[in-house]
């Protein structure tokens, strides 16, 4: 959470210099707008992506608000423009180091896949036939919990993130898995219609659920579980369960390995 309050300390302090510094009439309208947009930053699903759209039509909506922009143009888009430039900084951040169940085992801290921005760190375990990985990473569009883990997980998607580690996955199970041998950079995720959520113990958490294909075969070779574990303050913990279809895996959601690691979070 102290990188999101920090993140938020420099946002306010820096739209407060950049509207004062050499200004004939001092703009306090953009000054009050976009600080309830760093507040909304902890509020809103889905963070800039939501604000930035919302903030438009509302300055835009009266003639007022127009006129305002005439005369404050070059400095709101100025000013903007920095405050989008420091937030994305701040997802160079680092972030908390990957936690797992001591019945784990343990098998690579070191990520060949994590991203400089935003910043994010990966734990690699094996237990009960699975790879799993726990990712914390940086999510620059939103301090909120809410929606913090479906957004980001979806925009993962969209940019073929979770290829990349699906990838990182089979190179492990490589290494641990008798019979198993396979060209990681053959394959890739196909997405499997799910609800969306599921609950384990007493919380809803967010799912997505892939099957690994691979060039040149229809048959479904693993399957993966992606699990999100929003946190105010712009981290986010990833749980991802990678698990060869051999032998027949029924329990699709985890819960298992799910459990072991929420009970982990809180000892």
């Amino acid at each position: 959470m102290f990188g999101g309050l920090l993140a938020s300390v420099v946002l306010l302090a820096a739209l407060y210099g950049m509207l004062k510094w050499k200004a004939e009439e001092f703009d306090i309208t953009t000054l009050f707008s976009l600080s309830v947009g760093v507040i909304l930053l902890w509020l809103i699903p889905w963070g800039i992506i939501t604000i930035i759209p919302l903030a438009l039509v509302i300055s835009f909506a009266s003639p007022a608000g127009r006129e305002e922009w005439i005369r404050f143009k070059n400095r709101r888009i100025a000013v903007s423009l920095v405050m989008l430039l420091i937030l994305n900084m701040f997802a160079f951040y680092p972030v908390s180091t990957p936690e797992g169940p001591d019945e784990w085992e343990l098998i690579s801290v070191e990520n060949p896949h994590a991203s400089v921005w935003p910043a994010s760190e990966q734990y690699t375990w094996y237990s009960d036939g699975a790879v799993i990985g726990v990712l914390n990473v940086r999510t620059p569009h939103t301090f909120s919990p809410w929606a913090q883990d479906s957004s980001s997980i979806t925009l993962g998607v969209m940019l073929g993130m979770h290829d990349s580690r699906m990838r990182q996955s089979i190179e492990v199970m490589n290494t641990r898995i008798p019979a198993f041998s396979m060209d990681a950079d053959t394959f890739w995720l196909d997405e499997v219609e799910t609800e969306g959520s599921h609950i384990y113990g007493d919380d809803e958490q967010f799912i997505a659920r892939f099957e690994v294909k691979r060039d040149g075969f229809d048959a479904t070779l693993a399957t993966v579980l992606i699990v999100g574990f929003p946190n105010a303050g712009g981290e986010l913990s990833v749980l991802s369960i990678t698990r060869p279809i051999l032998p027949l895996q029924e329990d699709v959601f985890e819960e298992k390995l799910v459990l072991q690691y929420i009970d982990s979070q809180v000892e």
